[in-house]
């Protein structure tokens, strides 16, 4: 999963060039990816019930591959919303699948291993985004896409056969069964829930803002070449990896809501400061601008690594709520919350510049910080 958006994530710049609008213009297009996500999450919970997490991402992982290799070959500003959204849909119907599976996993092993496989996925894209800054001088926008999304769609399909069969899944909802498939949920539950969605949509607006930005803050902004502009993706994502694998073991010890706390206040200093000095610095000297980017994205990377797998360790491990429907109940309230969140980078993009409009993303992680203490299992109170 990682391996097929990370190649997309660093080339934006050149797909902006070849559609030919602005920044706001192409952000607001993109922002429709997340009312993609907003159905997929709407509907992931229900295919899972029908035929499993382990076939659900077998089959939309085509889905996935497909909207990334359609990205390379858009070239008006109309095409954008529509690739998004099919973007938006299948990716939203991957996370269900797979990170359902690994709370499952988690839940029964004890252990907390959810870091770890959103770890693999920052290898993934870790992997691509470094192989994007050497292909760009040499391969189109639009092989490089074909190439790298059939090699991650015959990925999933090779190792996905390994994943916990359709039964696992029926014990989970039977391990679950406080609260039926159809019927509403509690009312103390809808609000925890809220609180972990409104935490996990603040992580997401600062790291998804580095893929939907970054590539194109170092090309614009910055006036460097393509294969530079691919490095603050890069950076950002090595930093995550290192955060990933080693932060399982600090939640282990600590807790939950301490890693997110200082994550979130870390992350915000790092994303902050390389903002300052890359403004500071790009009209004179554009490669200490990069460098300081680079620095910033690394330590917001480092940050934001404990997030997403905190957040759907918690939302997963809700008592008497079935993995796949707390899950995609989260991703529900987070899709339609950064709808707003990509809205406001894109509008303060065309007013401001992306350069400020940046800060907003750095801002929200430090409210995730903030937010950290809501995560506690023990906060859901008795339904009066």
């Amino acid at each position: 999963m990682g391996m097929a958006v990370a190649a997309t994530s660093a080339r934006f710049a050149e797909i902006r060039g070849h559609v030919g609008i602005n920044v706001a213009l192409f952000g607001y297009g993109m922002m429709v990816g997340n009312v993609g996500a907003i159905f997929g999450n709407l509907i992931g919970s229900k295919i899972a019930l029908r035929i499993g997490t382990r076939r659900l991402a077998q089959l939309v992982m085509i889905g996935v591959g497909g909207s990334q290799i359609a990205y390379g070959f858009i070239n008006a500003g109309w095409q954008v919303p529509i690739v998004a959204f099919c973007a938006g849909t299948s990716y939203s119907l991957m996370n269900v699948a797979c990170n359902s599976q690994g709370s499952m996993i988690q839940e029964k092993t004890g252990r907390s291993l959810m870091p770890s496989f959103h770890g693999t996925w920052s290898i993934g894209a870790f992997t691509a985004s470094l192989a994007a800054g050497f292909i760009a001088k040499h391969f189109s926008v639009e092989s490089h896409l074909v190439v790298n999304s059939l090699i991650a769609i015959f990925g999933v399909f090779a190792v996905s056969r390994a994943l916990l069969p359709q039964e696992v899944d029926h014990q989970d909802r039977s391990t679950n069964d406080g609260v039926a498939h159809d019927e509403p949920l509690p009312q103390n539950i809808k609000n925890f829930i809220l609180f972990v969605a409104v935490g996990s949509l603040l992580a997401s607006i600062a790291e998804v803002s580095v893929g939907d930005w970054s590539s194109i803050l170092i090309h614009d902004s910055f006036g460097l070449s393509a294969s530079l502009a691919t490095l603050g993706y890069t950076s950002f994502v090595l930093a995550q990896i290192l955060g990933r694998f080693t932060v399982g073991r600090i939640i282990d010890r600590l807790d939950i809501p301490t890693v997110i706390r200082f994550g979130g206040f870390l992350g915000g200093a790092g994303y902050v400061g390389g903002l300052i000095a890359a403004n500071l610095l790009k009209t004179h000297h554009p490669h200490g601008a990069l460098i300081s980017m680079c620095i910033g994205y690394a330590v917001l990377g480092l940050g934001v690594s404990p997030m997403p797998p905190s957040y759907v360790s918690v939302a997963g491990s809700i008592p008497g709520v079935p993995t796949t429907r707390a899950i995609a109940r989260m991703q529900i309230i987070g899709s339609a919350g950064f709808l707003v969140g990509r809205f406001c980078i894109s509008s303060l993009a065309g007013i401001y510049g992306l350069s400020l409009a940046l800060f907003f993303p750095a801002a929200a992680i430090i409210g995730c910080g903030v937010l950290a203490y809501r995560l506690d299992i023990k906060r859901i109170k008795p339904a009066v």
